[in-house]
């Protein structure tokens, strides 16, 4: 993205200069725009989902999310290459911290706080860095594939965390 001028953008979008500037002070004002317009898709994407799917099911989730990144793989794979899509999963994590901590302590009660915390964040980044890899071909699989994985992993682990 730090190589992508204006004079590119213009000639690919078939514009005038003056068309561009009309709507945009410089290519960042892009990005912003493109981050912007993609985090609104994504998290009317994940509120369809719905909130008590991600937590009882989030192998689908996973696969869901995957899927629908694979209708546009390449143009998810750029946005690994910038912060968007690093940006949508912390803010979709913020959305629904505090849900998700509440539901992750009322599993055991008298887990720790920090414990969960550290949990939490644990499995959004792993799964993160999973769908990234994924996304970059790092990893190969179908998005149910990939859910399925991660949907183990997350069992494991929380069998791991909550032993019986």
């Amino acid at each position: 993205l730090n190589k992508i001028t204006v004079s590119d953008i213009i000639r690919e979008a078939d514009i005038s200069r003056g068309t561009f500037y009309a709507h945009f002070s410089d290519v960042k004002t892009v990005v912003n725009q493109i981050e912007s317009e993609e985090m609104k898709n994504l998290m009317d994407f994940v509120d369809r989902y719905g909130f008590e799917n991600i937590c009882t099911e989030p192998a689908n989730f996973i696969s869901a999310i995957c899927e629908y990144m694979a209708r546009d793989i390449e143009y998810y794979r750029m946005l690994t290459q910038s912060n968007i899509l690093n940006n949508f999963i912390w803010r979709l994590v913020n959305v629904y911290y505090e849900k998700l901590l509440e539901r992750l302590l009322s599993l055991e009660e008298g887990r720790d706080k920090d414990e969960a915390e550290l949990y939490l964040i644990y499995l959004t980044s792993g799964a993160k860095t999973i769908i990234f890899s994924w996304l970059n071909n790092e990893i190969k699989g179908t998005p149910e594939e990939i859910g399925k994985r991660l949907g183990k992993l997350i069992n494991l682990t929380q069998s791991y965390y909550n032993p019986a």
